[in-house]
């Protein structure tokens, strides 16, 4: 069979395509995108500058150079000549790298999203995919390690801090879309938001809306990482034996870490801890029913469930509205969150 230059070329970029975000790790260790970034708001820097602010004198410029040149081919850099000397590379950061790499000083960083998920403990679970197919309801993280991320998590601080970080950074992106998009709070009183983790999208709705009184309600050694926020309090407890009364509850991308099964126990504790007309509040990824569009990357975040959760999975909005529908909800509004990766979308319920 004659070779086809861009069928192997195709092959060759599948088989290596962990390669770059294990670079990019590499640059956010070596604080690069900080580096370029604490030069001024414009700034860029020479592989010599760069390398002279690394905290070591046993640096090897080759290695960096490579970095550089890999993730400028990426787009993370922007790489120039300078106009008095073409063979004098300079290096910039682009509009994404500026808005989500750099980790100083930036509530929008994704950082710590990348550190969670090029972590040798989270990327194990990777190893074990095909055996999620050969054995109905395993998921790859436990088959790795011999527990669920959860539990793993408990009994390991720097795990656990890694997924709280991770979350938060995400919080605030969508944090930020949830209260343009939706202004429903103003009628709440009390709120509870079950999986809260570090009380961040909490932060921004009491922030937003002051005369709220907020429970950020999550596992016993999560809560006890969440620093103090006027008008919250942070509550240990399990979702899936019973959750603080309440006028109404806000969940953010918890049940997609669960199956159908677990998702129902978990309704029907927020249905029994809220009063009647009582309102469910739910921001999650879904799986788009229409569109094309990023479908890569939608198929990419939904595997991702399976890799690292319960059974959890991306729901459609039809698998959404039957959910609560069975867990005695009505559904009131359902509204897409723009600007974020995935099909993001928030939904009103209220209870029947």
């Amino acid at each position: 069979m004659e070779m086809n230059g861009s069928d192997m070329h195709q092959a060759l970029e599948n088989i290596f395509s962990f390669v770059p975000t294990l670079i990019l790790k590499s640059a956010v260790l070596l604080n690069i995108p900080d580096i370029i970034a604490n030069a001024g708001p414009d700034a860029s820097l020479s592989l010599h500058e760069i390398a002279a602010k690394l905290p070591t004198k046993t640096r090897s410029v080759h290695y960096l150079s490579r970095i550089l040149a890999f993730l400028s081919a990426r787009g993370v850099f922007i790489q120039t000549q300078a106009t008095d000397n073409p063979s004098d590379l300079r290096y910039a950061l682009s509009s994404f790298a500026k808005r989500f790499y750099v980790k100083d000083n930036n509530p929008s960083s994704l950082v710590p999203l990348l550190l969670m998920h090029a972590d040798p403990v989270i990327m194990a679970s990777w190893h074990h995919l095909h055996e999620c197919v050969l054995v109905q309801g395993c998921n790859g993280f436990e088959k790795a390690h011999g527990k669920d991320l959860w539990a793993y998590g408990k009994e390991e601080p720097r795990v656990n801090n890694l997924v709280n970080d991770s979350m938060s950074t995400l919080t605030y992106l969508e944090m930020e879309q949830i209260l343009n998009c939706y202004d429903g709070f103003k009628e709440v009183k009390s709120l509870v938001d079950v999986g809260g983790g570090k009380g961040t999208a909490l932060a921004h709705i009491v922030k937003a809306y002051p005369h709220i009184h907020g429970i950020n309600f999550d596992q016993p050694h999560v809560v006890q990482k969440a620093p103090t926020v006027p008008g919250i309090k942070n509550v240990g407890g399990s979702m899936f034996k019973s959750i603080p009364s309440t006028d109404a509850i806000f969940m953010k991308n918890v049940l997609v870490d669960w199956d159908d099964q677990s998702c129902e126990r978990i309704l029907e504790n927020c249905y029994n801890a809220l009063p009647e007309n009582g309102k469910f509040l739910l921001a999650e990824y879904m799986t788009r029913e229409e569109s094309k569009e990023n479908e890569s990357l939608d198929i990419v975040m939904d595997l991702v469930m399976n890799a690292l959760a319960n059974g959890g999975k991306q729901r459609s909005e039809q698998e959404w509205r039957r959910l609560l529908r069975n867990s005695g909800f009505n559904v009131v509004k359902i509204v897409g969150l723009s600007g974020i990766c995935g099909k993001a979308k928030f939904i009103e319920a209220i209870k029947k």
